[in-house]
């Protein structure tokens, strides 16, 4: 394995099935110690990426490398060997207790791993003792994560990694995330809750119609929880500096004027101050989850 910055590179990747283009010119990198939010709708092509991107599909053109080394078919097990990896829908060998599963995997990796199982079990009190065709959804996502992290990764790629865990689970793993990127591991997280991804994500990539739109950098996303503002007033304001997604209406109560704001405060204020005939007027916390919906909405220009 290479020692390098960049551990995860896409170039140009596309994956077609048939006549029909799952992804199309996906490029991206990844640095040692980043924690990649990988966000879209249903069918935006964010699995079909990172099963091309871990080797499980081959691409229709383009180029992966993990650690400096391009992925194909013969090599994509050496990787692997430095790569946890957990699904919401991963199909786990159901014949199995959740111990036999642990077991397994350990066994296909070097080292003694027992402290770090040790503290992982503490953590999220999987039940290894059943089979696993008999386990809850949540409980079969327990046994998955602790598989992908009992052997300390250097990536751990996840796709809706938080899928079936109830909210003290949900919290359990956030802290985990936030634990590992304390110790410089690099994580790709796929995941459909938004507010999981602002917490703990230092970027955040946006695919849509299997393209990748957006690379929302740490500075963006603090940004993204800027503020809503809404005005009504006699007459029309014109929005400040900053101002984005700006929208006028006019009824019976006067002009309505709402806009998302991501500029200095102090700048805001003061525009708020010399506002005049305003009749109503609030001011609130913008979220991930507006972003992604008004960059969704505008439909964005591929970069």
């Amino acid at each position: 394995m290479k020692k390098t910055k960049t551990i995860i590179e896409l170039k140009n990747v596309t994956k077609k099935f048939g006549t029909f283009t799952a992804i199309e010119d996906v490029s991206f990198s990844v640095e040692k110690g980043e924690i990649i939010g990988f966000v879209g709708v249903n069918g935006a092509g964010k699995t079909t990426t990172i099963n091309a991107m871990l080797g499980f599909s081959v691409p229709t053109r383009g180029t992966i490398s993990l650690f400096g080394e391009r992925v194909v078919p013969s090599n994509a097990h050496l990787s692997h060997r430095h790569i946890g990896y957990a699904a919401g829908d991963m199909e786990l060998p159901l014949h199995l207790t959740g111990q036999q599963y642990i077991d397994f995997v350990m066994s296909q990796f070097k080292g003694d791993h027992t402290d770090r199982l040790e503290a992982l079990l503490k953590q999220f009190s999987p039940q290894l003792e059943k089979k696993i065709k008999t386990l809850s959804r949540g409980n079969k996502q327990k046994i998955a994560l602790v598989a992908a992290f009992m052997t300390s990764p250097d990536i751990v790629v996840l796709d809706e990694p938080t899928s079936g865990l109830d909210p003290i689970m949900q919290d359990a793993f956030l802290e985990l995330i936030r634990s590992e990127q304390k110790n410089g591991v690099t994580i790709f997280m796929s995941s459909h809750y938004l507010q999981e991804v602002a917490e703990v994500c230092t970027r955040v990539l946006l695919m849509k119609n299997g393209r990748i739109v957006e690379d929302l950098s740490a500075e963006r996303l603090q940004r993204a929880s800027g503020k809503l503002v809404r005005v009504v007033s006699k007459k029309a304001v014109i929005p400040p500096p900053h101002a984005k997604q700006a929208t006028t209406t006019d009824n019976e109560h006067g002009v309505t004027t709402e806009f998302s704001y991501d500029g200095p405060i102090p700048q805001l204020q003061v525009w708020l101050a010399g506002l005049k005939s305003v009749t109503d007027l609030s001011v609130g916390d913008r979220t991930l989850e507006a972003e992604f919906r008004s960059l969704y909405d505008e439909g964005v220009e591929v970069k």
